[in-house]
C-alpha cells in the first residue's frame, strides 16, 4: 500500500522528517535526524549554540528591529 504525500508534495513525516529530542538532566539536548526546520527552533531558543547555528536554514533576525 501507498503512502500519502503531504498536502505540499513531499515526503510525509514519516519519510526521514521526524526529529527525536533527549533532554539531560543536566540541560543538554541530544538531537537525532535533525531536521532544518527542526534546528531553526532550537536555534531560536539558544542563538550561540555553535553546533546547531550552521545546520538552521536562514539567519537569525534580532526580535529588537524592526523590519526593513
Amino acid at each position: 500500500m501507498k503512502k500519502p504525500a503531504t498536502q505540499n508534495g513531499g515526503p510525509s513525516p514519516s519519510e526521514g522528517q521526524v526529529s527525536e529530542l533527549l533532554i539531560l538532566p543536566d540541560g543538554r539536548i541530544l538531537v537525532h535526524n535533525l531536521t532544518p526546520a527542526f534546528a531553526g527552533l532550537l536555534r531560536e531558543l539558544n542563538p550561540d549554540d555553535e553546533q546547531i547555528s550552521p545546520r538552521a536554514p536562514g539567519q537569525l533576525s534580532p526580535t529588537h528591529e524592526l523590519p526593513n
